[in-house]
């Protein structure tokens, strides 16, 4: 059974009363109230302390709450006094899970694990630690006496407020205690002083830990299991967070499984630990609400991208569907590797039956801070490298150990943290061997003057929140490229559809009428605009296979200007309004490059010269060998590309604003610059709207 450890020390109002000299001829039975009895039929418990010391004999009633024991300046015994002199011992309220009866355990010394003077004594015997039972006789220092009892019957506290006799042994022997069984637990150990500290680690965590026993019965719950799940209590296995749990753990071999849960519109990660030695379910819960949404999202958008795509043209649907394989497969590669990651930080990791096996589960570091800024003490994570710039740090103050804007953030919080009371998370970076690390710190309220902060290595899950940003990016970016597609083949593919429809009907019905010359008119304009759509459709392929990686680089032995010189013959005969001059100077012999991807570049390059000079004049076509690269120059004065449009010039299905009505897909100069990225080339341009533009092609040469 887990023990709810409360450590805030709490301010108890005191109720002191002298007891009186009479008793009552005969003394109250309360065996009837003893007997087990559900929860909600139980009685409340009054705790009491009889203390005996210089000041004399009196009744203390103890509150439901944590409190200290110590002197007051009189040298009499007082419980959580500002004007405590001397520290005696702790109070610990001990609550049990889904029952209204609590009880108190005592331990020698404060939270600070330092021992009283002079120790205490339970019952004759020194001790350390000890669950207070019905009747306990407690001697502090030596010298002061307390005994320790309780009662369901209000009529006992008002007899021993009232009464004035010092004897009390008669009307004490006749109490029963009202506990039929104690609390059982570890008793903590001298080294264990730790423990009572940061037993309340559990209270910190913000996911909910809820804890059942073999028989369903419902043994802890944290804060944040309380907060989430307020009518946990009440169904108990019927709760959703619980339904077929203990079925599913009594009924196979598992000791640990995971599963996914929805309650009141929200989706958790449930991860359940079976703890043999104890028989205890232990239940961690994770929100991923937010994670299921941005997957439905993801998911949601690859549909309506799939559904675009399948609207293009038939020609494409093989190469449409391959990418969409492929960017789908990418996309839940990218959400498995986030997954995993917040799994990685989020989830609790399993721990043993006690406190000491939980702290030593969690996988980060931890950090007691006073109130001032100075590291009291540490326990060290899992991971060897420490999250400050230094290991020489106890003792310190923040600011000597952190840079001092990290250090100011710092302290700001943990102000935060005093003045609100709240968890407060803090995120810092520091620069590791060049490289930046992320952290991230929760601080939390310890002890009076103190914070814990539970630091740990949160690098992984900023790369996935930028990988996030990325696909996201890279999402809208598609999009947009897909709109340019629609309305370039929309545009593209009308008119020679609409040519090849006209001639092919023309020939239908007319062609016993004509000339042999007029049908070949027509055939030849089907023709046209089936190699017009073939170009269209392959520059597309081309381009899909650069995308994707696929686009071979294939250098062979090539006479370069003998090339060139045929390039410049093809494209002459089909302009009479251009004159294309070709120069060239150097040795251009043992050269290897890839002609196919060659001819793509010369070809778009001079092509374009052409098609965006359309009154004519003169095209620069000049080669040069110069040191180990070829320079190719192509040079026109035509149209010019507006300055707006320079920083988009190779952007797929990108065309300048000022091409008016002159036919263009817009993927001519993003094919010619991929296939210079495949010879390690580079290209650049200079034009002026109106003027004229100049391409400058390097490519290196071996």
């Amino acid at each position: 059974m887990v023990l709810a450890l409360i450590y805030a020390l709490q301010r108890t109002p005191l109720h002191t009363q002298i007891i009186g000299d009479r008793l009552p001829e005969t003394t109250r039975s309360l065996k009837a109230n003893a007997q087990k009895s559900p929860p909600e039929q139980q009685l409340p418990i009054h705790h009491l302390l009889l203390i005996e010391d210089q000041k004399g004999k009196r009744t203390v009633a103890l509150e439901a709450a944590t409190c200290t024991i110590g002197r007051d300046e009189n040298n009499s015994i007082v419980l959580v006094s500002e004007t405590i002199s001397r520290n005696h011992a702790i109070l610990l309220r001990v609550t049990t899970p889904q029952a209204v009866t609590h009880q108190f355990r005592i331990v020698d010394g404060n939270l600070q694990g330092q021992r009283s003077t002079n120790g205490i004594s339970i019952n004759g015997k020194r001790s350390y630690s000890h669950n207070l039972v019905h009747g306990d006789v407690i001697v502090f220092g030596g010298n002061t006496m307390a005994r320790y009892f309780a009662t369901t019957d209000p009529s006992d506290v008002d007899f021993l407020s009232s009464c004035e006799t010092d004897d009390m042994s008669g009307f004490l022997s006749g109490l029963h205690n009202p506990f039929e069984t104690t609390i059982s637990g570890v008793q903590l150990e001298d080294n264990d002083a730790s423990l009572v500290r940061l037993a309340s680690f559990p209270e910190m965590i913000l996911s909910p830990i809820i804890e059942v026993d073999s028989m369903g019965q419902i043994t802890y719950l944290n804060p944040a299991a309380t907060k989430q799940f307020p009518d946990l209590p009440h169904q108990h296995l019927q709760h959703p967070v619980l339904e077929g749990l203990v079925e599913r753990v009594q009924q196979s071999d598992e000791s640990f499984f995971e599963r996914e849960i929805t309650h009141q519109g929200c989706i958790y990660n449930q991860s359940v630990h079976y703890l043999e030695s104890s028989e205890l379910i232990r239940i961690y819960l994770v929100d991923i609400t937010e994670k299921k949404e941005t997957q439905a999202a993801l998911h949601n958008s690859e549909r309506k991208f799939r559904e675009v795509l399948q609207k293009a043209h038939d020609d494409l649907e093989v190469r449409v569907q391959e990418r969409t394989m492929e960017l789908e497969q990418t996309n839940k590669q990218l959400i498995s590797e986030i997954e995993e990651r917040q799994r990685a930080e989020e989830a609790l990791r399993s721990s043993y039956a006690t406190n000491r096996a939980l702290l030593n589960a969690i996988p980060d570091w931890m950090f007691r801070i006073s109130i001032d800024g100075t590291f009291v003490n540490y326990k060290a994570a899992s991971q060897d490298e420490i999250p400050l710039p230094t290991d020489n740090f106890l003792g310190r103050s923040v600011y000597e150990v952190l840079p001092s804007d990290i250090a100011k953030s710092l302290m700001k919080s943990i102000n935060q943290v005093f003045l609100k009371q709240e968890v407060k998370i803090f995120e810092y970076q520091l620069i590791d061997e060049g490289a930046p690390k992320d952290f991230e710190a929760r601080l939390a309220l310890s002890a009076e003057n103190e914070i814990m902060a539970i630091v740990r290595d949160i690098t992984e899950r900023k790369k996935a929140e930028t990988d996030i940003r990325e696909a996201l990016e890279k999402q809208r970016d598609l999009n947009e490229l897909k709109s340019r597609f629609v309305a370039m083949t929309s545009h593209e593919f009308r008119t020679p559809l609409a040519t090849i429809l006209s001639s092919s009907e023309l020939i239908e019905h007319y062609s016993h009428k004509w000339p042999e010359d007029k049908k070949q008119k027509h055939l030849r304009r089907i023709q046209t605009s089936v190699h017009h759509m073939t170009g269209l459709l392959n520059d597309v392929l081309l381009l899909g296979k650069a995308d994707a990686g696929q686009l071979q680089f294939q250098p062979a032995p090539i006479q370069l200007r003998e090339f060139c010189e045929d390039l410049v013959e093809s494209i002459q005969i089909t302009t009479d309004e251009h004159k294309i001059i070709f120069t060239q100077s150097g040795d251009f012999s043992n050269l290897q490059m890839d002609e196919k991807l060659l001819r793509h570049i010369l070809g778009n390059l001079l092509g374009n010269a052409v098609k965006y000079s359309p009154l004519g004049g003169e095209v620069i076509f000049d080669i040069t060998k110069l040191n180990k690269s070829i320079f190719f120059k192509i040079k026109d004065n035509g149209l010019g590309i507006p300055k707006a449009d320079h920083e988009n010039i190779f952007s797929s299905f990108n065309r300048a604003s000022n091409v008016g009505t002159i036919s263009g897909t817009g993927l001519g100069l993003a094919i010619v610059s991929k296939s210079i990225n495949l010879h390690n080339g580079n290209i650049k341009f200079e034009s002026e709207e109106g003027k004229g533009t100049t391409f400058i092609v390097e490519i290196p040469t071996p």
